[in-house]
């Protein structure tokens, strides 16, 4: 039977011109509905813009250059970056969207959020440091009193005033810590920092009992809060090296390699 067909298109040359001309319809079809399809995305979809690091107003012209809209869905307090700017987005940038379509966005607070300061006292030094961590508030200086208890927190200052439990701080507030200096002459070792930015060397000397010093930054660095510690004064040299508690290191900072 199928040889029968066959034979029909081979003799027969209107047939055979006729099934050409249908299968080649066929793929025009095709093609031009796949063409439609292209054409008919790039006329609805929009690319989204990248905007991390734009003002409110910024974002504003943006969105309505690109004929889209955006919603403010939440806020951090990240001292290290502009007050005001977006800092995240969805969708992402880059990725396409209908026209109109929102646009989620995440912003850097104005003002940093405030919470309550909580019961530093009689806590030691390393649980008093893990508890500041855990409310977002940093460590400012250690000053050592006379007292048997050694590296006992015996009271917290901002500038100077002492503040109480319960008190409002906002977040990020640096905290000093009025801590016993115990029996005299107590020593501790001199910690290892080269390698470490700021942020990460300053935990690690206030849970020593020390405290960081003069801070110098070489004239190439941008960032201070990535820039490394290649120099400490006094200097880590082995297992015997100790300082007193409440003594202070010197930092030297350069940028990361």
């Amino acid at each position: 039977m199928l040889k029968k067909i066959i034979n029909i298109f081979k003799n027969n040359i209107y047939l055979k011109h006729t099934a050409l001309a249908l299968v080649t319809l066929f793929i025009l079809f095709f093609i031009w509905l796949y063409s439609l399809d292209i054409y008919t995305l790039h006329n609805k979809k929009i690319l989204v813009p990248n905007f991390s690091d734009y003002t409110l107003d910024e974002v504003d012209s943006i969105s309505k250059a690109n004929n889209l809209r955006y919603i403010i869905i939440d806020s951090i307090y990240d001292r290290s970056r502009e007050r005001g700017i977006c800092v995240n987005q969805i969708p992402k940038d880059s990725s396409y969207v209908k026209k109109n379509r929102r646009i989620y966005l995440t912003i850097n607070a104005k003002k940093s959020k405030k919470i309550k300061f909580p019961d530093l006292y009689d806590l030691s030094l390393r649980q008093a440091v893990r508890k500041l961590q855990q409310y977002d508030l940093e460590i400012g200086e250690l000053f050592y009193v006379p007292d048997i208890a050694v590296n006992k927190v015996l009271s917290c200052e901002i500038n100077g005033l002492k503040i109480n439990e319960g008190q409002e701080l906002y977040v990020g507030s640096k905290i000093d810590l009025i801590l016993g200096e115990g029996l005299k002459d107590e020593k501790v070792l001199i910690p290892n920092l080269i390698g470490l930015t700021r942020e990460e060397a300053n935990i690690i000397v206030k849970s020593k009992s020390i405290n960081i010093g003069i801070e110098i930054y070489s004239n190439s660095v941008v960032d201070s809060n990535s820039a490394i510690i290649y120099k400490q004064k006094p200097m880590f040299k082995d297992e015997d090296s100790f300082v007193q508690i409440g003594s202070s290191i010197d930092l030297f900072f350069k940028n990361t390699d």
